[in-house]
């Protein structure tokens, strides 16, 4: 990709599952407003009048799930081609105009949703919105650029098969998922990019990119009224169709098992889960407090001070719940020296036991709602992280009042909630092992 200001959006899968937005000084939330225009589309206005720069952003609802089985990577790649040139605008000139604007530009596909997001001074806001209409209803996905974005795609696959952690994620998804919706990276696997066509990439976009799939959210010195009317003149033209496409359906859980994945290492890197839970689910508090005592509090977690801390067996540690639409995973990854990855797994077992069996103490509980609470302001705290997050917050259905619910629905959480969660949803007896490394060096714990 040239290297101008169109830049990738970013795709964080788990944004808001530690975090709520930054609150202004004042200690309240900007206000925020939301209406459905006639196209169907939903908009979302968060008024933010001290700030010189508007960020706009349209979530799609075109994500990764929705690549057809042998096109894996399909919507990885439409979105990507979005910024490369439209029917009255090469890929040059969409570059120079942002470059002119002084904006930024980018699209990228994660596993739910895609995004188109533009970040521009107010004074250029009609100017950077009829660029970002124009890349969002018109694309023309013209041969020469799809080539290019493909074999950067390839490359980056290529790229990523050196990297033993990446590796053991994609196996481990693949493997857990099946023939699902998470069942690969958004990016796809080599194999099926590779055959990917631009006949391909024009059938899902026709498909995808429909108004009543899209959240528009705008964060600045705007109001409703004139992103209303902004989006009716520059987006009023975009009808939905008949067809539209539909995900993949998820594949029941699969047996436990391990997978070897041979690799000449002096370490092996290792991915231990199984299936988890949607973004929706009303247990999500209990299972961050939770988690965050296990294994995804840093160096005050669990499995931190037994396996690094206590044994030093490994560099770093942690667990995570990744969330979606449908259920998504419950991961924990490490890295271990090949000697030492029995000993490792059986602390990584025995806390996640030990967290079915006994109640946390007082002061883990109060540590980790203290962190989650206390945390989010920092997390959250630019236009762009803020149109982010209610984007998701409106594409998940959370609610807009969810940032002020945020911090009383962590402090909810009880001793009993979270051995309830933990009984519930860490489930050993389900768990996927993929193991990267030199396997003759590597030995497994008894049970």
């Amino acid at each position: 990709m040239r290297r101008t200001a169109v830049m990738a959006a970013t795709m964080l899968f788990a944004t808001l599952s530690l975090a709520a937005p930054a609150r202004s000084r004042a200690g309240a939330t900007p206000p925020v407003e939301r209406s459905v225009l006639a196209s169907g589309m939903r908009l979302l206005v968060i008024r933010q009048p001290h700030l010189p720069m508007v960020v706009v952003s349209a979530l799609v609802d075109a994500g990764s799930r929705f690549d057809p089985a042998g096109k894996e990577g399909l919507a990885s790649l439409t979105a990507d081609l979005l910024t490369e040139g439209t029917e009255k605008r090469t890929a040059a000139a969409i570059h120079d105009a942002v470059d002119f604007l002084g904006a930024k530009l980018g699209a990228a596909a994660g596993d739910d949703y895609a995004s188109l997001s533009l970040t521009v001074l107010k004074k250029d806001l009609e100017a950077g919105f009829d660029l970002f209409s124009d890349v969002l209803l018109h694309p023309r996905f013209p041969k020469g650029e799809f080539a290019r974005k493909r074999e950067e795609a390839l490359a980056g696959l290529e790229a990523e098969e050196q990297n033993p952690g990446a590796v053991a994620e994609r196996v481990f998804r693949k493997t857990l998922y099946g023939g699902g919706p998470y069942r690969a990276d958004p990016g796809g696997w080599k194999e099926t990019v590779a055959k990917l066509t631009i006949a391909d990439v024009k059938a899902f976009y026709q498909a995808a990119y429909q108004p009543q799939r899209a959240i528009l959210v705008a964060s600045g010195d705007v109001t409703m009224e004139e992103m209303t009317e902004l989006a009716d003149r520059r987006l009023g033209a975009w009808k939905g169709q008949r067809a539209e496409v539909k995900a993949t359906q998820p594949s029941p859980p699969p047996r436990a098992g391990v997978i070897r994945v041979e690799r000449e290492l002096t370490q092996a890197n290792l991915v231990w889960g199984h299936q988890g839970t949607t973004r929706d689910n009303p247990d999500w508090y209990a299972l961050q407090v939770m988690n965050y005592i296990l294994g995804g509090g840093g160096f005050s977690s669990r499995m931190m001070s037994s396996i690094r801390i206590e044994a030093g067996l490994a560099y770093s540690v942690f667990s995570y719940f990744v969330p979606g639409k449908f259920p998504g995973s419950f991961q924990v990854v490490l890295q271990t020296k090949n000697a030492t990855t029995a000993e490792a797994l059986r602390r990584l077992r025995e806390e996640v036991e030990r967290m079915r069996a006994k109640p946390v103490s007082d002061e883990e509980l109060a540590s980790a709602k203290r962190y989650l609470t206390g945390s989010f302001p920092l997390r959250f705290d630019s236009n762009a992280e803020m149109v982010g997050f209610y984007s998701q917050v409106e594409f998940y259905g959370l609610g807009l009042d969810y940032p002020d619910r945020y911090a009383s629905l962590v402090d909810a959480v009880t001793q009993d909630d979270i051995q309830r969660v933990a009984k519930t949803y860490l489930r050993p007896e389900d768990a996927i092992l993929v193991i990267v490394g030199k396997q003759s060096d590597i030995q497994l714990p008894e049970r």
